[in-house]
């Protein structure tokens, strides 16, 4: 009893002098150590299959699969990550292209009631200085600390566009999907009781809201979130255009949303139409102002990031092709061409920007070496058969993005892509 005695003491001494050490010497706010560092985090796709690949502090997800564990990788380049599975023989290296990263903004402005007015009081804007934290909601390791200038404004940078971030400002939670990068996510109102955020999407997977150009109908769901904590009663909407913007039918541009429960949703599906514009390409601001049934109103806003013109990469091959399209200041784009009888093709559409855009071919095995060629809104050559190897090898070597052989807009490529490797080719649309 008294061995057993002296054991408990000194255990009592021993978590008493590790308290006084952890407090003397680990002062301050504990943080998790990543699984994978910051370079990694956001959405990359798999040359060979096409498959996504979504990198977070702790986990990472292929497809619909979580992991928790490493992975051999190697970052390559900002667009590029290695990764190498198996040893020996039995090793494979494989490549990761970047699709949705952390190199996007996004705008926002606050307000906050007047309190002098309770039913109808009036929005001002959050004093110049206020913190606002913005945080992504799949990873809470990537937080930023923004200030609001003397506008009321804040602006989010390093962000993921596509992803959803909350922002907390004096303890008022939103939660904002940024669809592009510069986008603006509205007005955050900072009032007790109802509170009401709007946002913008595609009604379906097939609209892509970084792919939207002038003169094309798109259908898009508008939404009515209650991020209050009381019932919004018998709420009302009115739409307020931009010029060029045109909402079908145009019955949608007002509308009653009835009554809905703190954290519901309301939606109203719209089609719309911007005409033509004259920069590369405009945000288009859709004012919302809705109003519940005692009077007290919301003034918000969603965006939509509409593009002049678009290019269509025109790929043609004698066996299927892997490859990825990355935009400029947007995301990547992967292909595959299909077909048969010695003849594939795909066509990507994507915004047209007088930048850098960079096409990779890669995923070749001995039984699958193609012929290939791409142009950009035109149709390429394809009579493969009268090319020998040996006449394709004019581009060599491009078999990284540092090498990625510089094309013309206007130029044509044919060329055959050996197993195991990538070619990269980095095409300007400027003189």
């Amino acid at each position: 009893m008294k061995n057993q005695a002296l054991m408990v003491k000194i255990l009592l001494l021993v978590v008493i002098a590790s308290a006084f050490v952890t407090c003397n010497f680990f002062q301050g706010e504990l943080h998790e150590i990543p699984l994978f560092k910051e370079e990694f985090w956001g959405e990359w796709i798999r040359m060979d299959t096409g498959e996504k690949w979504y990198f977070a502090n702790n986990y990472r997800i292929v497809g619909n699969d979580y992991f928790s564990s490493s992975v051999n990788m190697e970052k390559q380049s900002d667009n590029v990550i290695k990764i190498t599975v198996g040893t020996g023989t039995s090793e494979k290296k494989y490549f990761l292209y970047a699709s949705r990263i952390r190199n996007s903004t996004f705008g926002a402005s606050a307000v906050t009631d007047d309190v002098s007015r309770r039913v109808f009081a009036r929005a001002i804007k959050v004093p110049i200085g206020t913190t606002a934290i913005v945080e992504a909601q799949k990873n809470g390791m990537d937080k930023q600390k923004v200030e609001i200038d003397k506008n009321g404004e804040l602006e989010a940078e390093n962000i993921i566009a596509g992803d959803n971030y909350i922002v907390t400002i004096d303890d008022h939670e939103f939660i904002v999907t940024p669809n592009t990068d510069g986008d603006n996510v509205g007005t955050l109102t900072l009032t007790d009781g109802v509170n009401m955020k709007t946002s913008i999407g595609p009604k379906s997977i097939s609209t892509d809201m970084m792919r939207l150009f002038s003169g094309e109908n798109y259908n898009l769901t508008i939404k009515f979130t209650n991020i209050g904590e009381k019932v919004s009663t018998a709420m009302g909407y009115r739409l307020i255009l931009p010029p060029g913007l045109e909402v079908t039918p145009s019955r949608l541009t007002e509308g009653d949303l009835q009554s809905f429960m703190p954290g519901q949703t309301r939606e109203v599906d719209v089609t719309v139409k911007c005409g033509q514009i004259s920069e590369a390409f405009e945000f288009k601001d859709i004012g919302i102002e809705t109003v519940d049934f005692y009077g007290k109103t919301w003034t918000d806003s969603v965006s939509l990031k509409i593009h002049k013109e678009s290019v269509t990469f025109k790929i043609r091959s004698n066996l299927a092709i892997n490859g990825i399209i990355i935009v400029p200041n947007g995301k990547a784009y992967y292909f595959k061409t299909s077909g048969s009888n010695k003849l594939f093709t795909a066509d990507v559409t994507v915004p047209k920007y007088l930048k850098d855009y960079l096409i990779v071919f890669s995923g070749a095995s001995a039984d699958t070496e193609p012929k290939y060629s791409f142009a950009v809104d035109k149709i390429p050559s394809s009579n493969f058969d009268d090319y020998r190897v040996a006449d394709l090898n004019k581009y060599w070597p491009n078999g990284t993005e540092q090498e990625a052989a510089p094309i013309k807009y206007d130029q044509e490529v044919m060329a055959y892509l050996l197993m195991n490797e990538a070619n990269y080719y980095k095409v300007r649309f400027t003189d």
